[in-house]
């Protein structure tokens, strides 16, 4: 990926994080926590999904740019901006294992037969 995707990314993941409601079974700061061990689900699954689900809460709560622009004093928020460094210091990783030429992904036993059954 090249930086300004990257600056895409991460402007996207602090969004995400900045407008999230926590839903069960969905747990957000769980799925940035589960990149360390699966950094291929940053590209795979989670960029859209912060997408839509930016997209979906502004519309539904119908946020100016204005509202959206004060969202990001909340990472003034000593005890905020804590947890946001911590969980953005994960993504960055996660970008550079991807990015890596050097890094392949294993594919266990339990993942080629779990591929099989998808793509049967």
């Amino acid at each position: 990926m090249y930086a300004n995707e990257n600056s895409e990314i991460i402007t996207l993941f602090t969004y995400r994080y900045l407008l999230d409601e926590p839903q069960p079974p969905h747990d957000f700061k769980q799925d940035i926590e589960d990149l360390r061990i699966f950094p291929e689900r940053l590209e795979v699954s989670h960029l859209d999904e912060w997408r839509s689900y930016i997209r979906r809460y502004i519309n539904r709560n119908k946020l100016s740019d204005k509202e959206l622009e004060t969202l990001t004093e909340r990472l003034n928020i000593p005890e905020v901006s804590e947890e946001y460094q911590y969980l953005k210091s994960i993504v960055i990783t996660a970008l550079k294992i991807n990015d890596s030429p050097d890094v392949k992904v294993i594919n266990t036993p339990l993942k080629d037969y779990l591929n099989k059954l998808i793509n049967m």
